[in-house]
């Protein structure tokens, strides 16, 4: 398309490198999104927590990326799994998973501001969420007193660690009283923190998972609530799942990588204006007319003709013998499945039985062909014999 043009490729791609760079190079805004991800250092990932909690509160550490049933089938010592998220909305075989690996002494903790499908079902979990601040800016809730969370713990009953507007504030609306008691509230009957026995196990569930944030754990005095509620979760082994993340990792696609990064978002968008731009613009056709060319013309019959003549004007009666029996032998042998090597009774026999043919005349064919094998001269009756007896042969055949 560019054929001829190569001012427009260097044009474009100076554009695109300039764009590209001053993309790059400008002041990136604070990425707010509730990722939750072990990896990531934005305000509301869990890099920090997840880096402090390694050799503290369990002898080994790991990450999970697989579902409750993966993990639950391989695990084979006492194990702490810790979940954040935004919302929880487990699946029947998920729970089932769950309650599994609860029975074998294992603990759980949760903590999302939303627990939907099976589990909320299954514990009778309501939750109600403040969506009043929604549409204010980060900058003005960052400034404004927002929760207050007490423990039940008697070391910590005069204590109350107080967050922000910019913490997400919801609370246990409804759960089963009957299977969970209250660690933690907002407030009166405003539970936050509640933990369940579950067979062997222990079941923690949180509606405020904002407070595993970095903005949160580095530099904060809240941190201590965190680990307050982690000292509680000891185990052998502690598991920190990345896979029921909304921002899971292991769903991200080339082109959501793209359109998330404003300086390859605007490169993207400045490539497709380009290339519709030149094609309104550059694209008509200017070289000349195709021209027709015509399809080759199957000469084989052309060339049969020929060698034909020239075989018959060069009177080399043995030689054509020759070819001819070579011929009639491959296709006896593919026929038949037979050795042509040695013409004998056993042969003849073979051939007469496959074939529905006499061995008389059977006999007779091959002892001809056998003759005119000879390099000695033959004429053109000799010749014309050993076709007709060929032909007949390959018409009389049952194969």
């Amino acid at each position: 398309m560019f054929k001829g043009n190569k001012k427009f490729v260097y044009i474009f791609c100076g554009i695109f490198a300039v764009v590209i760079a001053v993309q790059y190079f400008l002041p990136k805004p604070t990425n707010w999104s509730r990722t939750y991800l072990s990896k990531d250092k934005a305000p509301f990932g869990c890099f920090a927590i997840y880096n402090l909690m390694e050799n503290v509160y369990s002898k080994s550490y790991k990450i999970n990326n697989k579902t409750l049933y993966n993990l639950n089938n391989e695990q084979n010592k006492k194990t702490s799994l810790v979940l954040v998220n935004d919302n929880i909305s487990f699946n029947k075989n998920d729970i089932r998973s769950l309650f599994e690996f609860l029975n074998k002494g294992n603990t759980v903790f949760i903590s999302a501001n939303l627990f939907n499908g099976a589990i909320a079902d299954t514990f009778h979990i309501k939750t109600d969420q403040n969506y009043a601040d929604y549409f204010e800016s980060v900058d003005s809730l960052i400034k404004k007193e927002g929760i207050k969370i007490k423990l039940a713990a008697c070391n910590y009953k005069k204590t109350s660690f107080s967050y922000s507007r910019v913490a997400s504030s919801a609370y246990f609306r409804n759960f089963d009283s009957t299977r969970f008691k209250v660690l933690a509230d907002l407030g009166k009957d405003k539970a936050c923190l509640i933990v369940g026995n579950v067979g062997k196990g222990k079941l923690y569930l949180m509606t405020v998972p904002d407070v595993f944030g970095n903005y949160f754990i580095v530099n904060d005095p809240n941190r201590k609530f965190v680990y307050a509620m982690l000292s509680l979760i000891k185990n052998d082994e502690l598991v920190w799942d990345e896979y029921y993340k909304t921002y899971n990792v292991t769903n991200y696609s080339f082109i959501k990588f793209v359109l998330e990064n404003d300086s390859l978002y605007a490169a993207y968008l400045l490539i497709i204006f380009i290339l519709i731009f030149y094609m309104i613009f550059e694209g008509r056709r200017r070289q000349r007319a195709i021209p027709i060319i015509e399809p080759p013309r199957n000469s084989t019959l052309e060339f049969i003709n020929v060698v034909g003549h020239v075989y018959y004007n060069s009177k080399n009666h043995q030689s054509i013998a020759a070819e001819k029996i070579k011929f009639f032998y491959e296709g006896v042998r593919r026929k038949f499945n037979v050795n042509t090597n040695q013409i004998n009774d056993e042969f003849l026999n073979e051939i007469s039985v496959l074939s529905g043919i006499e061995k008389k005349l059977i006999r007779q064919l091959f002892v001809y062909c056998e003759k005119l094998k000879e390099p000695v001269e033959i004429t053109e009756n000799e010749l014309i014999e050993l076709n007709r007896q060929i032909h007949n042969f390959n018409k009389n055949s049952l194969r």
